[in-house]
């Protein structure tokens, strides 16, 4: 007796195998870095954040980041235990400011 696999053949295998193949686009799931704080600036303002809001260090993560409003800074959001912060940090990883949100 023939099982399924050997009747329908290797051309059907394949078949069966592209169908599996992930057809998204890698640029879909890739971050451009200049929409993006470079992650050593976003650890610095996560933290600053610790130690400001008196917060264990690893109960604190950088959530998201933008370009900033003034040219050479970032904007980044900082998630805590309760509530978020909102830090802005230039190129040369000096913080400009730093306020809950």
């Amino acid at each position: 007796m023939l099982k399924p696999l050997q009747v329908l053949g290797a051309p059907a295998l394949l078949l069966l195998v592209a169908a599996c193949a992930s057809t998204a686009p890698p640029a879909a799931t890739i971050r451009s870095s200049a929409l993006t704080a470079p992650a050593d600036l976003q650890l610095l303002c996560a933290g600053e954040a610790a130690t400001r809001f008196s917060v264990a260090a690893d109960k604190v993560l950088p959530s998201a980041s933008r370009p900033g409003t003034v040219a050479g800074t970032f904007e980044v959001d900082v998630r805590l235990p309760i509530g978020g912060a909102r830090c802005i940090i230039d190129d040369k990883g000096s913080i400009v400011s730093l306020e809950r949100s």
